[in-house]
């Protein structure tokens, strides 16, 4: 029963690290876009895209996590 609860716990970690580096590569492509010069104009519609397209992804995460821990 330890064991996996260790187990569990080092699982955990291990995808909150990977998560993690994730996002951290994200904002260094990000910075580099910017430095770049490659923004983007930010409008109402398009925050109202953005916004669809995280609730879409976050829901399809949250669907895979779900499935996952059943």
């Amino acid at each position: 029963m330890e064991e996996d609860a260790v187990q569990e716990a080092l699982s955990l970690w291990e995808e909150r690290e990977r998560r993690r580096a994730e996002v951290l590569a994200a904002v260094d492509e990000a910075e580099g876009s910017l430095a770049r010069g490659e923004g983007r104009i930010i409008t109402q519609e398009s925050m109202r895209e953005l916004a669809e397209e995280v609730k879409r992804r976050g829901r399809a995460w949250l669907a895979v996590q779900r499935d996952a821990h059943r």
